[in-house]
């Protein structure tokens, strides 16, 4: 009996005493260096995250304008086929700039793609123009070949209702390039993808940088230029470009009935 209660003595004593409002066990605050190194820590942890996201995001935005293009294809046809013409680009917008209307002929080789004429869904411009997913215009060229003899004069052959069918199928032409790099004046045909284009259609993508092999795109002229994907600081190319040739639409007018 006695052992045993030696034994509880000895168990008492060993617990550690506490007292209302003390504790032997003192707690210790974290020290300026260990805050820093946690920090640290949250902050790469935080820039790994976001990372990705952003780079999801972007790629998000590429896929977005691909799909729109793909739909903007669609309804360029379809607006062929139906009309026997192609839609006028949309003169006086807020990033390009070109002729007006003349009489009841369209004279403007560039511009805004327009959104309620082609039946496309998806954000506008003041001006009607459709916007790409970086909010901003689908730039829109179209060919104003004019054969000499046929047809009616001064009228652009691919934008004038009946002007394919008195001009001839095999007197269609039209006068867009597309080439592998930014050129001075008409793509050599070295560097050439593909000449008798009507249409081009493109959106500038995230950059919009106007600098490098993107500069071609930008400078108003007859020639547009496809390249892979770079974001090379100093040759940047993000730019996403559908065209359509001669042929292919010369084929789809014939399946309408539009030519002879």
């Amino acid at each position: 009996m006695a052992y045993r209660m030696q034994n509880r003595q000895l168990h008492v004593r060993s617990r550690p005493v506490v007292k209302a409002g003390y504790c032997r066990f003192a707690l210790h605050g974290f020290s300026l260096v260990e805050l820093s190194i946690v920090l640290v820590i949250v902050g790469l942890l935080t820039s790994a995250a976001v990372v990705p996201l952003s780079s999801t995001y972007r790629h998000a935005r590429y896929k977005q304008s691909q799909l729109q293009l793909q739909s903007i294809r669609e309804a360029m046809h379809g607006y062929l086929v139906t009309t026997g013409r192609l839609p006028c680009p949309l003169a006086n917008t807020t990033t390009h700039s070109g002729n007006s209307l003349q009489g009841e002929y369209c004279r403007v080789e560039q511009g805004g793609l327009p959104a309620v004429e082609l039946g496309l869904m998806g954000e506008r411009s003041k001006a009607g123009a459709l916007l790409d997913a970086w909010g901003r215009e689908f730039h829109y060229a179209v060919s104003l070949a004019d054969h000499d003899t046929r047809g009616s004069a001064n009228t652009p052959d691919w934008l004038t209702t009946g002007e394919p069918a008195t001009v001839g199928a095999g007197q269609l032409v039209a006068d867009l390039q597309l080439c592998h790099t930014n050129v001075s004046a008409a793509c050599p045909q070295r560097a050439l993808i593909a000449d008798q284009i009507v249409w081009v259609i493109l959106s500038y993508g995230e950059s919009n940088s106007g600098t490098g092999t993107e500069t071609e795109n930008q400078d108003n002229d007859r020639v547009y230029v496809h390249s892979p994907f770079s974001t090379n600081a100093e040759q940047p190319f993000d730019d996403q470009i559908i065209w359509a040739s001669r042929s292919e639409l010369v084929y789809w007018l014939l399946k309408a009935n539009w030519l002879p």
